[in-house]
């Protein structure tokens, strides 16, 4: 009986998802029918950050992070860390290479080197999605600079934001750890070891971190956009007004309701947000950078979709990590305070446009390598 039950209510899960999937598509197709010109500047801004940030910090470091684990760097260098990483995170020596690179590189950065190693049979499949949960970071360059000294106007207000961040993402995996199996320390399997040339990898580098590249911006852009036509139907606010007539809830503004949505969307535009509403602004942008927003999940989706691994762990992981970053947040601004200009009078953050045309040439340098590549 239990097991006829089962079997009947997995069809009718399959049919409410498709409902729900139908019915949010089409309101939002005829929110771009009806408003268009929100839809555009949604649009629009999601190219400019693309142009500005996602595009030039981050395709230096995809076509890095597969060019040395193609070169079997990444095993050479991971020997040298093998016993460390057998004893903290319980992985093999490899993954400290992933990790290095997550922790530098941004998202995806991490998953996108978690996958090459997943499938050149280095890492086990339970072994790269437990790795996949804690890899992903964001990059010191987007949280010191662009965070710290571009919105913050302190460079060490960044600083202590991106400790905070990273150690969180060590005890996430030291918490992980300990409900792993246990690795030997050693990864010279000679199956694993198989590198190519440096010419070939270099090649094969650049145009798989180029189609990547092009999913990355894709979704940064619909985010942006979706964002943006939700913010125009005056949803966020009524819930917002209704949020805040619940006990101990009357801080929950139109403003606050708007950077908690843009930061659930896109970490960007909730980080920006965060600074010019001013309210809980430090634990907000930990928050928000340790959530990476939902356009970075669907970003690893799209990275390790060929590969067998799954984000649902990344993602489940994702509240402990925000949790730890807030607190070690709260204790490292305690512990070393930091004079921040006012920030609810802050002028809101802009893009501005000298590297723009730089960056478009990049995308279509990419579009050609990928078109190139098709025809051979």
């Amino acid at each position: 009986m239990i097991k006829s039950a089962k079997k009947q209510s997995l069809p009718i899960k399959k049919e409410l998802r498709a409902f729900l999937l139908t019915s949010g598509a089409s309101f939002l197709l005829l929110l771009l029918l009806f408003s268009p010109q929100a839809g555009l500047e949604g649009a629009r801004t999601g190219l400019l950050l693309c142009a500005e940030i996602v595009i030039p910090t981050l395709f230096p470091f995809l076509v890095l992070s597969s060019f040395v684990i193609r070169l079997g760097i990444a095993e050479r260098f991971g020997r040298l860390f093998a016993r460390l990483t057998a004893i903290l995170f319980r992985l093999p020596g490899a993954s400290a290479s992933v990790l290095l690179l997550g922790i530098l590189g941004g998202y995806p950065v991490g998953a996108s080197a978690c996958a090459e190693l997943v499938e050149k049979g280095v890492l086990t499949r339970a072994e790269g999605n437990r790795l996949l949960s804690f890899c992903i970071n964001s990059s010191p360059a987007y949280i010191i600079g662009a965070v710290g000294a571009g919105l913050l106007h302190s460079a060490k207000a960044g600083a202590l934001l991106y400790a905070a961040h990273v150690l969180s993402s060590l005890l996430v995996g030291l918490l992980l750890g300990m409900s792993g199996t246990k690795r030997a320390a050693s990864v010279s399997d000679p199956k694993r070891t198989v590198s190519m040339s440096a010419p070939g990898a270099l090649v094969t580098s650049v145009t798989d971190a180029a189609h990547s590249m092009l999913g990355i911006s894709a979704f940064v852009v619909f985010f942006s956009a979706l964002s943006a036509l939700l913010f125009s139907t005056g949803l966020v606010e009524a819930c917002a007004h209704l949020t805040s007539l619940l006990p101990g809830m009357h801080w929950v503004d139109a403003e606050t309701a708007q950077t908690l949505l843009k930061g659930f969307f896109e970490v960007s535009g909730g980080c920006d947000a965060a600074v010019r509403n001013g309210q809980f602004t430090l634990e907000a942008l930990s928050a928000f950078l340790s959530w990476s927003g939902l356009s970075v999940v669907f970003q690893v989706l799209f990275t390790v979709r060929d590969t067998g691994l799954s984000a649902r762990g990344y993602v489940a992981c994702r509240p402990l990590h925000m949790l730890f970053s807030v607190l070690l947040t709260i204790l490292l601004f305690t512990l070393f305070p930091v004079a921040i200009p006012t920030l609810a009078g802050a002028a809101p953050f802009t893009l501005a446009m000298h590297n723009a045309p730089a960056s478009a040439a990049l995308l279509f340098a990419c579009a050609v390598l990928l078109l190139a590549r098709a025809k051979v």
